[in-house]
């Protein structure tokens, strides 16, 4: 069929159907716009042209993958032109799992946006197809942060509570009908592009395209060439024909040396390409077709998805060489901006083995999150062992990776592999040698974990060996595995305490030369601990003390928090909640200014153990509450501790068959290292559950078995801190003659424990304060957020004046009269 009149025109010109424009000028009313719709009918170009005549401030994501990490990365990346610190905080903290890391995110998010209408574009969101960041998302719209406002474009979404987030207002969803073009649409765009229609030729073009844009602009391009529309149901055919072969055969090779990068700079271009002539290429691209379009206030160029996978497609029948020189390209150039994980996976596509080994090397296993342990898996089964064979220190790397994913199997394999490299003796030169076999001798320390005596005398061989620090061991992670004791992590058998500090004392001094001063301090904070676990609170502050002072030095921050912790827990027993509160306030405080957001978890262990042990249950965060281990940011080794404070919270809340019937699940994770500490306190745990149920035969029992573990190294204190729950207990075996001297002593410490813990509920915790108002608890908060009376009202839809009004009246009933005092209310 021949079309009429074809006039000069911009056939690159973006026409927006009319219930497209009528839904996005309604983007701003709403926390979050959907935009579905298949491939190819206009998401992203619509919501970028739209986008553009609005006075609003835009951020755009391209997603790429489901990678939880590469989102993050991506999703932060974003803020680091309106704020440096914003960018490297959000980065710090990690994706946000726990309640807590998504409250710091939206507090830096809100801070940054400063009140700013801000426009959040997620393209191509239904690639990340991953419920942690479907929950994130709707976190941040049901907290609707008051600038932000989010569009997602996707050809399909999995968001859980689509429907309840439509029907209460919180998203607008634009569907495929809006992006469909009506017959008059249709007619007014190819008049756009200098193509006059008439009205047969509208209704054909309709039956063969069904108003979608991509079919339409294809067959316009086509009519251009060819001065007649030809009806095509293959998009591929139709973009092979009409956008791929009319450009010269330079432009085609270089659209397949590009087609890895769906977004680029033209540096980007330039490495693939390795010729002097990109940006006239690109200038000659962008200017004929509507597929590859290009920033200028960002300078990024962006291949439309149709298009991208076209050409990845036409890449599958290049020859393999050419193929592998593609992806070590695109490897070399993610490696090259210390995007690691990108360079290991383009490195593997090329087999390229030794280079994806170097770059393991160069990361220190620092980027392999739990999340790539499938890819590591694969990098390292399929390398051939002659190649590992040259590379030690790589397997060095992927072993302790094994280690910190719980794959112990994989974990031993890998080292017996090392010991067998090293007795062939390989060629490298001697003094070579002796440092791999150093830091092998390091990593056998590892597989001995827990084991003082065993991990000593690997870390000895080791420093003999080696003359620098270890290469392979990325000291930038923690000391403890994310756990607030160093006792906890290291008393292994009844009765040896004394001789496991002893140990330690001996074998730290040599850790500390070859891993940088990593873990400075955690001999003084166990002997510390040690001391407090007998009730000798003096020694134990004078000890943690000293271990602040070793850990300051060395910039350890979880041995600081270590020490917090024991000095928090003196403090509740001398009936000091001001200090407590205070010094993990602090801490808290340094953490998140020196950016150690891994750690933020175990600082809110520490905040539970101090609210569970003064009843306060509702102010418990509610990932530990829920025993959701898995939303922290703590390692495997951490597990059984956070079960001692879990299980305390559980018995808090009265929930006794749910902690009793988690008893196997604690000890079988007590068991592992093993941790004795966690198997006294799960016993003790079992034994209140048991009595509190009148089941009293296995209270006793499990209250003996507790006393069995801890008396050889006189560890009153965990009966102390649960006294409440198990007093009469101890009184009955007391009376029956048993162990008669320790639970004396316990009964002893008990009664100043009680009377301090009575204390502090007293002043601190007691009903009698007056109550706030729903609205006034919610203002509370948002003051002790650091929200503005503008800010308040903004978010809570009311005036500033009312604002004023009722934070007066707060202030009136709870006696302060400050909004630094409220805010130190709040926290109590």
């Amino acid at each position: 069929m021949r079309m009429g009149k074809i006039k000069k025109n911009d056939t690159a010109a973006v026409y927006l159907t009319t219930a497209f424009k009528m839904q996005m000028q309604m983007v701003i009313q709403y926390p979050c716009t959907l935009v579905e719709a298949p491939m190819g009918y206009g998401k992203t170009t619509g919501v970028k042209e739209f986008l553009k005549n609005m006075k609003v401030r835009v951020m755009w994501q391209r997603l790429h993958d489901n990678s939880l990490s590469g989102f993050w990365k991506d999703f932060c990346g974003l803020f680091r032109e309106l704020d440096v610190d914003c960018y490297e905080s959000l980065l710090q903290i990690g994706f946000p799992e726990s309640s807590n890391a998504r409250e710091m995110v939206t507090g830096l998010i809100q801070k940054t946006l400063q009140l700013e209408p801000t426009i959040l574009v997620l393209d191509d969101y239904h690639l990340a197809d991953n419920p942690e960041v479907s929950d994130f998302m709707e976190y941040l719209l049901w907290n609707e942060l008051p600038e932000l406002h989010i569009v997602l474009t996707a050809r399909y979404t999995r968001l859980t509570n689509l429907d309840e987030l439509i029907l209460k207002g919180y998203l607008q969803h634009i569907q495929k009908d809006a992006l469909e073009f009506t017959p008059e649409e249709i007619k007014a765009y190819y008049r756009l592009c200098g193509v006059s229609l008439n009205e047969k030729e509208v209704k054909n073009l309709l039956n063969y395209t069904e108003g979608w844009i991509s079919a339409l602009y294809l067959l316009m391009l086509n009519y251009k060439e060819e001065g007649i529309l030809t009806a095509s149901s293959n998009i591929s055919r139709l973009i092979e024909k009409t956008v791929y072969t009319p450009f010269s055969e330079e432009i085609r090779d270089f659209l397949v040396h590009i087609c890895f990068l769906d977004t680029f700079t033209l540096e980007q271009a330039a490495h693939m390409w390795q010729k002097e002539n990109s940006e006239e290429l690109l200038d000659a691209i962008v200017g004929r077709n509507a597929f590859i379009s290009y920033d200028e206030k960002t300078g990024i160029y962006q291949v439309h998805r149709i298009f991208s996978e076209f050409l990845r497609e036409l890449m599958k029948h290049m020859e393999p060489k050419e193929k592998d020189e593609l992806y070590r390209r695109t490897a070399k150039w993610y490696e090259k901006t210390g995007d690691y994980i990108s360079a290991l996976r383009y490195y593997y596509l090329a087999m390229d083995w030794e280079a994806l080994l170097a770059v393991l090397e160069e990361d220190q296993g620092h980027s392999m999150l739990n999340e790539h342990h499938k890819e590591l898996t694969s990098f390292y089964e399929e390398c051939p062992p002659s190649i590992r064979e040259r590379h030690p220190v790589a397997l060095l790397v992927i072993a302790i990776c094994f280690f910190s994913y719980n794959e112990t199997d994989r974990f031993a394999t890998i080292c017996e592999e090392i010991g067998l490299l090293l007795q062939k003796n390989p060629s490298q030169k001697n003094h070579q040698l002796r440092e791999i076999q150093g830091e092998f001798e390091l990593l056998l320390g590892f597989t001995e974990y827990n084991n003082l005596e065993k991990m000593g005398a690997h870390i000895k061989a080791a420093c003999n060996l080696m003359e620098r620090p270890a290469k392979f061991m990325d000291t930038r992670g923690g000391w403890t595995f994310g756990s607030p004791s160093v006792l906890y992590m290291f008393h292994r058998e009844a009765g040896q305490l004394m001789r496991e500090l002893e140990l330690m004392k001996e074998t730290l001094p040599y850790y500390d030369r070859i891993a940088k001063g990593h873990g400075a301090g955690a001999d003084h904070i166990m002997e510390a601990e040690i001391s407090y676990f007998r009730g000798e609170f003096d020694n134990a502050e004078i000890l943690a003390h000293k271990a602040l002072y070793h850990a300051n030095i060395f910039k350890q921050q979880d041995i600081l928090i270590c020490a917090v912790f024991l000095q928090v827990k003196i403090a509740l027993y001398k009936g000091d909640y001001a200090y407590a509160a205070y010094n993990l306030h602090r801490i808290r405080e340094q953490t998140e200014k020196g950016k150690w957001y891994h750690l933020l978890d175990t600082i809110e262990l520490c905040q539970a153990f101090l609210l569970a042990s003064l009843g306060q249950k509702q102010d418990i965060s509610k990932w530990i509450a829920n025993g959701n281990y898995e939303y922290s940011k703590l390692h495997f080794p951490a597990f059984a501790f956070f079960n001692i404070i879990y299980g305390k919270v559980l018995l808090v809340q009265e929930e006794y068959h749910k902690l009793l019937g988690s008893m196997d699940y604690f000890t079988e994770n007590a068991a592992v290292f093993p941790n004795l500490l966690a198997h006294i306190y799960t016993h003790i745990y079992a034994a209140a559950a048991n009595e509190k149920l009148h089941r009293r035969d296995d209270a006793l029992e499990e209250l003996t078995k507790a006393m069995e573990l801890a008396i050889p190294d006189l560890l009153l204190m965990p009966f102390v801190e649960n006294c409440g729950l198990i007093e009469t207990l101890l009184t009955e075996l007391y009376r029956k003659g048993m162990q008669r001297e320790f639970i004396s002593s316990a009964l002893g410490l008990y009664e100043r424990y009680k009377e301090a813990i009575s204390n502090i509920t007293a002043e601190y915790f007691t009903n009698e304060k007056p109550a706030l108002t729903e609205r006034e608890a919610e203002i509370a908060q948002l003051v002790a957020q650091g929200l503005s009376n503008k800010e308040i009202g903004q978010q809570l839809y009311i005036s500033e004046n009312t604002v004023k009004t009722i934070l007066k009246h707060i202030f009136e009933k709870l006696g302060i009269g400050s909004r630094a005092l409220l805010k130190q209310h709040i926290a109590l």
